[in-house]
């Protein structure tokens, strides 16, 4: 199983696991890749990517607008 979604501009990808958990990968509009690896149900690790986004978001104020 694997879920495509977006949040706040950033389009986000999480895949189903061998081990059962999650693995969940976005790309930002400037810097690297940002991934990471959960446990627990599919609600659970859309709520870990997407507050991985607003991170990335508060982080990067002032680099938003370069993107654009």
């Amino acid at each position: 199983m694997s879920v495509h979604a977006s949040h706040r501009g950033i389009q986000y990808k999480i895949i189903k696991a061998r081990d059962g958990g999650w693995q969940w990968s976005f790309t930002p509009p400037v810097g690297p890749s940002c991934s990471g690896r959960v446990a627990g149900d599919i609600a659970w690790a859309v709520t870990v990517a997407r507050r991985a986004i607003d991170v990335w978001h508060l982080m990067n104020r002032g680099r938003r607008n370069e993107a654009a």
